[in-house]
């Protein structure tokens, strides 16, 4: 049975999120948060960046809401972290679409975010790895190398979002997946956090799809800074039988496309000498759509995407 407060929650957040996506035009003018097609951009008209808006005027307010209104010592400080790290890096990915900020400045704030994380909080640090297929375990060693390796996943994954968001329902209908599956594993103090994520990103998928708005950097960089620490607070806890709720090569399987891609568009575009964050139609997805025309490629994506660490959860039981 739903608790009746965090029904009226999902509701509040679904109401907050549609008036917002229904106005989304002249709030973003205000903002000056609009994609004008110049160049490259195939979309025929200015464009509002309305993912960045979302999760700070909604997502972040209704995740304090639901914080505070008894969630366990356990979590309370973690759930704190993890609002706080999506507000910066959605204030972050919004500054980058209005004023166009320099790789290295948002590299290094992506650094500082994750690592002031995984430092204060042991929940965001990925201290070892442990796989179920193949089996084995592998130690980070020193609390500075997990904090390093656990920054450089976090900050991967934020890239790699990112340049997959190039067609519309991408980027909304992987992280719908993604958190979908994760709830399969997830423990009950993060579930209804999911559900709230959920929800904004189901509306925004909606107005996506029928091309009203655009994630921006701002709605890429949250989203992707949400699902990579929600990914880590699940890995971090236990299993009803298991050490683990999920295991290192099932989150593997989970990100590895769109992670793959952008460490093959990087490695490709420093061969030819151009900068790893220079534009082309070289994007899995670019491929896709060449080949099985859209929204065809979409589907193909998102299964290429989902199959494989859905089919590895379902093998081992879907509940760990």
């Amino acid at each position: 049975m739903i608790d009746v407060n965090y029904f009226a929650l999902l509701v509040a957040c679904a109401s907050m999120t549609f008036f917002l996506c229904f106005n989304a035009v002249r709030l973003c003018a205000y903002l000056n948060l609009v994609d004008v097609p110049v160049g490259r951009k195939q979309h025929k008209t200015p464009t509002p960046l309305m993912g960045g808006v979302v999760m700070i005027a909604v997502l972040t307010p209704v995740a304090l809401v639901y914080v505070f209104s008894g969630v366990s010592d356990r979590w309370f400080g973690s759930l704190l972290i993890w609002i706080a790290c999506v507000t910066i890096m959605a204030f972050v990915g919004l500054a980058d679409d209005r004023h166009t900020l320099s790789p290295r400045l948002r590299l290094l704030i992506s650094f500082l975010v994750f690592a002031t994380a995984a430092a204060v909080d042991p929940t965001f640090n990925v201290r070892v790895l442990d796989f179920v297929t193949p089996k084995f375990s592998l130690g980070l060693g020193t609390w500075w190398l997990a904090i390093i390796f656990t920054v450089i996943c976090c900050v991967g994954l934020i890239n790699a979002v990112n340049m997959a968001d190039g067609k519309n329902g991408l980027v909304l209908g992987l992280a719908l997946g993604w958190l979908g599956i994760l709830s399969l594993r997830a423990g009950d103090a993060l579930l209804p956090l999911i559900g709230i994520l959920a929800c904004c990103l189901a509306i925004l998928f909606v107005f996506n799809m029928r091309g009203r708005l655009f994630l921006g950097d701002g709605g890429a960089y949250a989203i992707a800074t949400a699902l990579g620490l929600l990914s880590i607070m699940v890995y971090n806890s236990p299993g009803s039988d298991t050490l683990r709720a999920i295991s290192a090569d099932e989150l593997v399987l989970l990100f590895i496309v769109p992670v793959c891609d952008s460490f093959r568009l990087t490695f490709t575009r420093l061969r030819q000498g151009r900068s790893p964050m220079s534009a082309d139609r070289d994007h899995f997805h670019h491929h896709l759509q060449d080949r099985f025309g859209w929204p065809t490629g979409l589907l193909v994506y998102w299964l290429v995407s989902f199959v494989p660490a859905a089919t590895l959860m379902v093998s081992r039981g879907m509940i760990s």
